[in-house]
């Protein structure tokens, strides 16, 4: 098998990089060159989990890059379209998910402007592989249900998804990835991804799985991963807020979907820091035959959404 390197690209990064793409663009190159180390001839490079949200606050000017809040910015470019933003928060009437007012309002502004957000991504990883000829874990960004159609991959649905998209060195995408188990946060608004149609990325040199943060920490991801023969794992993640790391861990969330290999009495005993070593990525792939494993953690802060966590890479193990 051809010899591959994962690596974590995760510059610090702050909603106004976002301001201008040709900018970000070149910001990301810097921080993909000082990552890189020419060991391998194939690269995969690995971006952070929600990278992708600073492509949605872009969308509102200054006005929403230098707001005071999550909140306060996704108000602000409800309030510039809001027409199609109340569409959009009356069509999940007709959606079997239906959540507090605020949330569906919070999901209404990221499908308000899906379309556009989903070229402009595109054209970014696409670009930076190509260019670079590596392979992009394009961190995650939240969009509705990213699938082949006659046309190419195109969004489809109402439903929304924390998703990861790879692209080949030819700049195309070569799958999906939707994540499976989100956050208490995240299922205010946002739909989990189907575990039973999760597979790895196939590509020249082997399957990469993509776990988006917190599905590594489930052995069902692994399960799947290694029904399909999965060599090399990739996971863009983040941690907020950015004192978490190194804060008491809390434990899984919710609790109920604590695995049953997990010891009792540690929450609270570990930092998060430790837990991940532990229960991570790092901690699952001991036990599993592989060809290496990268985790990739968000460094900064978007508007008051701010994580630290500490980028990984792990060595194939062989037996």
């Amino acid at each position: 098998m051809e010899t591959v390197q994962l690596i974590p690209v995760d510059p610090r990064l702050s909603a106004v990089d976002f301001r201008d793409i040709d900018l970000l663009y070149e910001k990301l190159t810097r921080a993909l060159r000082a990552s890189k180390n020419m060991v391998a001839k194939q690269q995969v490079l690995v971006f952070p989990e929600y990278i992708g949200l600073g492509l949605f606050l872009n969308q509102g000017g200054e006005s929403v890059l230098e707001a005071g809040s999550i909140a306060a910015g996704l108000g602000a470019l409800a309030k510039q379209h809001l027409g199609s933003v109340v569409w959009q928060f009356f069509k999940t009437y007709l959606d079997f998910f239906v959540g507090p007012a605020e949330q569906r309002l919070k999901r209404s502004v990221f499908q308000t402007f899906a379309n556009e957000v989903w070229k402009i991504y595109c054209e970014l990883f696409g670009n930076l592989a190509e260019a670079h000829r590596n392979w992009v874990v394009a961190g995650s960004i939240l969009l509705p249900k990213i699938a082949r159609g006659k046309s190419g991959w195109q969004l489809q649905g109402n439903r929304l998804y924390n998703q990861s998209v790879v692209f080949d060195p030819r700049g195309e995408i070569a799958g999906v990835t939707a994540k499976v188990h989100p956050t208490p946060d995240e299922l205010g608004f946002i739909n989990a991804g189907d575990l039973a149609a999760w597979q790895p990325v196939t590509t020249s040199w082997g399957k990469l799985a993509v776990f988006i943060c917190a599905d590594c920490w489930y052995p069902d991801m692994y399960s799947q991963a290694l029904k399909f023969e999965a060599t090399h794992y990739a996971v863009p993640a983040m941690v907020s807020p950015e004192t978490a790391w190194s804060d008491p861990w809390n434990g899984y969330q919710p609790a109920s979907t604590t695995p049953a290999d997990i010891p009792a009495g540690l929450v609270g005993n570990l930092t998060e820091g430790e837990a991940w070593e532990r229960f991570g990525l790092n901690g699952r792939l001991k036990d599993i035959r592989h060809q290496g494993g990268v985790v990739s953690q968000f460094k900064g802060s978007m508007l008051d959404l701010k994580a630290f966590g500490e980028s990984q890479i792990i060595e194939p193990r062989k037996k």
